[in-house]
C-alpha cells in the first residue's frame, strides 16, 4: 500500500505541473503552487524531482510517451507507405492542435533547457523520427521513395514538421494547424518520393 501512495503522489505532481504550466506558463509557476495543487507538502516535490526543470522534463516525457503509442498504432493500421506517411503527419499535427498549451511550453523550453534537449529530444523526438524512418525504409523497398539516406531524410522531415508547429505557436495558435497537413504531406511525397510511382498493393 505504501508504494501505491508514493506512486500516486508522483502522478499527481506531474498532472498538477502540466495543468499549471499550461495555464500560467513554466516561468510563472512555482513549485509551491504545484505542490498545493497536487495536495502534497512543498518539500515532497524534491523527493521525486531535483528541480522544476526536471519536473518539466517528466511532464513532457509522460505526455509524449502516451501519444507516441497513439501515433505508432495509427500508422500501423495503414496498408501502404504513402498512407502511413500521411497518417503520421496528420496525427502529429492533431496532437499539437489538441494540446496548444503543451505545444507552446514544449517548443519554447526545448530551446532553452539543456535537460529538455538532452532528455526529451533524444527520447520522445527520437521515437517520432524512428517511426518516420520505418515508413521511409518501407517506402524505398516498395519503390515509393527514391534512393535516399533514410536517417537524414527523416531528420529533414521531422524538422519541417517542427517548423510548421513553431510558426503556428509563434502566431499565437491563431489558425488550425491541421489545415497544413496536405502541404506538409506533399512536401514529403514530392520531395523524397517519386511522383510517377504507383504503389504496390494500393489496390489490395
Amino acid at each position: 500500500m505504501a508504494r501505491k501512495r508514493v506512486g500516486n503522489k508522483r502522478v499527481r505532481i506531474i498532472a498538477a505541473a502540466a495543468k499549471l504550466f499550461g495555464d500560467k506558463g513554466y516561468h510563472d509557476t512555482t513549485t509551491a503552487e504545484i505542490a498545493e495543487s497536487a495536495g502534497v507538502a512543498a518539500g515532497t516535490i524534491y523527493i521525486y524531482f531535483s528541480s522544476k526543470e526536471e519536473l518539466l522534463v517528466a511532464v513532457f516525457e509522460e505526455f509524449l510517451g502516451r501519444h507516441m503509442e497513439r501515433l505508432r498504432d495509427g500508422v500501423q493500421k495503414e496498408k501502404t507507405p504513402k498512407d502511413k506517411l500521411i497518417r503520421l503527419l496528420t496525427l502529429g499535427l492533431e496532437l499539437m492542435q489538441n494540446n496548444p498549451d503543451s505545444a507552446r511550453i514544449f517548443l519554447s523550453q526545448l530551446r532553452q533547457s539543456t535537460k529538455m534537449i538532452t532528455t526529451v529530444s533524444k527520447r520522445s523526438s527520437r521515437a517520432y523520427k524512428d517511426i518516420i524512418e520505418e515508413v521511409l525504409t518501407e517506402g524505398t523497398h516498395t519503390g515509393l521513395c527514391r534512393e535516399i539516406n533514410v536517417p537524414a531524410a527523416a531528420s529533414m522531415l521531422f524538422g519541417a514538421y517542427q517548423s510548421v508547429v513553431l510558426d503556428w505557436v509563434a502566431d499565437g495558435c491563431s489558425y488550425i494547424v491541421t489545415d497544413l497537413t496536405r502541404e506538409l504531406s506533399e512536401f514529403a511525397l514530392y520531395g523524397i518520393c517519386r511522383a510517377d510511382h504507383e504503389e504496390e498493393g494500393a489496390a489490395q
